[in-house]
């Protein structure tokens, strides 16, 4: 009885146990400041909560912010906590730091307290020199800031962490703004349609005056006027927009075209340096502003150099206007050579005009052991995946990545959207497309000059393989590879090399490498760089999907010839009832 007692006992002690642990509230994992709320789940791990765990409260202070150098003189304003030393004539006179107090004022050896809060550093110096003088006469005075103050800034708006974190004064806002969105688990806005607008932070100053940011500017630019430093009790506002109504789309020959937030007061200049134009005006041309009014579609045009200098500085931009900036139009272009000419590099070309004797003469000619007619011009007719799809470099990535289809794909699509093709041509037709890159030529014949001359594009790539005296053979052998050349012999010669056919060995096409043009002569001599190959007479797929694929055309086929003579044999029997009805109607 005792012991069920006990046991008892035990049971509810544990559920208790339980019960309490269950009902003890989540500690809330306060990433810096005291200003976040969220709720630290073991399960859902960020590693950038944990780190910033591990950091100390002062996240914006030191070490956290490190120095850009010496402080500015000029910008530095003095505040509390902002400790310094006085030397006379190279002796401290203080012993330890005098520290700035809450009020402002700090206390100076023999001077007493002089008021130096809010004056730039250079001021607050001059201030405290001048009072130390009058107790140290024709002494050489020195004052050194030796250690900065932490203060508070709060960050709210459009941002996953509003709160407060603590700041050095060479703390810049992007280091407020980048700490409240350090937690990637949340999002800035619950409203999809609206964005963080990082070009519009507005600074409202302890002073009551308001400063506005363009973050996105310093990113793309450097400009520091563009990120200023914190000062104390800074409240750093992040507004959201919807770029369905405030924002301005640039496009063209611009480093990062995109879709940018609209701010009050932009000019022309102002957006061409967001979207990277500031260094990279080379190779443009024009600029044209469209803009929608209740009168229709308006239209300004700059050339390059009105768009970046005094007249874009002037220009006005409106929300919802479209930038685009055209390139220069230049016949000048580069093409490749590889392999064995006497040097091989890249050429600057005439687009269109340049031929390829011209490269061959350029590249100072073959070398004596190329294969000349082997050589072969290299052309993409494919877009780069890149040629459709330029994301916003501000805005969350992954998604749009998903969504986007290879360029080169695309292509194949369009050009096949009209056609009756069954599926397994389509798959051939797309296949052969992505490797039809050379361009069609006798290159033996255009060497010659007996051909017309064959005219270079901007990206063509021209490669002179070497000559190895060999004869390749691949497929139905018993030893595929190379084999050296023998002149005068046939196509047999080189299969008997090759240790003769393989069972399933079907027809044998011989491949020019220049040309790829196939002949099954087998009695023509062959010679250095000819490519053998053997065909089976299996058609297998080379893949086991191909091969599913194969066999499911094929039942397809089938079922289609078995439909068909079901329907032949329908219509024969009901033809034979007819007769058989007429007939037999006649007779009667």
């Amino acid at each position: 009885m005792s012991n069920t007692r006990v046991v008892r006992s035990l049971l509810i002690a544990l559920l208790v146990a339980v019960c309490a642990i269950v009902a003890v509230p989540v500690s809330r994992a306060q990433i810096s400041g005291d200003g976040s709320n969220q709720i630290f789940d073991p399960t859902q791990v960020n590693p950038m909560l944990l780190l910033r765990q591990r950091l100390s409260q002062s996240s914006l202070a030191a070490p956290g912010i490190p120095f850009e150098g010496a402080v500015d003189e000029e910008e530095y304003t003095i505040g509390p906590g902002d400790s310094f030393i006085f030397s006379i004539n190279g002796q401290d006179i203080t012993g330890a730091p005098s520290a700035v107090g809450a009020d402002g004022r700090i206390a100076l050896p023999d001077a007493g307290l002089i008021d130096v809060g809010g004056l730039t550093l250079v001021e607050a110096r001059a201030s405290m020199i001048s009072a130390l003088s009058r107790s140290f006469a024709q002494s050489d005075i020195d004052i050194s800031l030796v250690l900065s103050r932490q203060f508070y800034v709060h960050v709210a708006g459009a941002v996953p962490l509003p709160g407060r974190y603590l700041a050095l004064p060479v703390a810049r806002v992007s280091n407020a703004v980048e700490y409240a969105f350090a937690d990637t688990t949340s999002l800035p806005v619950t409203n999809s349609s609206f964005q963080p607008s990082l070009r519009n932070i507005e600074v409202q100053h302890s002073d009551g005056s308001i400063s506005k940011v363009d973050l996105v500017r310093y990113f793309s630019t450097g400009n520091k006027d563009s990120n200023p430093y914190l000062q104390d009790g800074d409240v750093v506002y992040v507004p959201a927009h919807n770029p369905e109504y405030t924002s301005i789309s640039v496009g063209g020959y611009v480093p990062y075209p995109g879709t940018y937030d609209f701010r009050e007061g932009d000019r022309l200049d102002h957006i061409l340096d967001v979207a990277g134009t500031s260094g990279s005006v080379d190779g443009a041309d024009r600029v044209r502003v469209s803009r929608t009014t209740d009168a229709g579609v308006q239209t300004f045009s700059f050339s390059i150099a009105e768009a970046t200098g005094s007249q874009g500085s002037m220009f006005e931009i409106a929300a919802l206007d479209v930038i685009s900036v055209m390139e220069k139009v230049s016949e000048r272009g580069l093409i490749s050579v590889d392999g064995r000419v006497e040097f091989p590099g890249t050429y600057p070309i005439v687009d269109g005009v340049s031929t390829l004797r011209d490269l061959l003469n350029a590249a100072g000619g073959l070398q004596d052991d190329a294969l000349a007619r082997g050589i072969y011009l290299e052309r993409r007719s494919l877009p780069d995946p890149i040629d459709l799809f330029a994301a916003n470099r501000f805005e969350d990535q992954t998604l749009a990545y998903e969504q986007v289809l290879a360029a080169d794909t695309t292509a194949i699509l369009q050009r096949l959207r009209l056609t009756d093709l069954d599926f397994l041509s389509r798959a051939y037709f797309a296949q052969e497309l992505r490797i039809q890159n050379r361009v069609s030529l006798d290159i033996e014949s255009t060497l010659d000059g007996s051909a017309d001359p064959v005219y270079l594009r901007s990206g063509d790539r021209l490669v002179v393989p070497r000559d190895m005296n060999t004869v390749y053979i691949f497929g139905q052998v018993n030893q595929p590879g190379y084999i050296p050349l023998s002149p005068g012999e046939n196509a047999e010669y080189y299969i008997m090399k090759a240790g003769g056919r393989a069972e399933n060995a079907n027809q044998v096409l011989i491949i020019n490498p220049s040309t790829g043009r196939f002949t099954e002569n087998l009695s023509q001599t062959l010679e250095s760089g000819d490519i053998l190959f053997i065909d089976r007479v299996v058609d297998l797929a080379d893949s086991p999907e191909m091969q599913r694929l194969v066999i499911e055309a094929d039942r397809l086929k089938s079922d289609a010839r078995i439909r068909t003579m079901q329907t032949i044999l329908q219509s024969v029997g009901t033809l034979a009832s007819v007769v058989a009805l007429v007939i037999s109607i006649r007779r009667n």
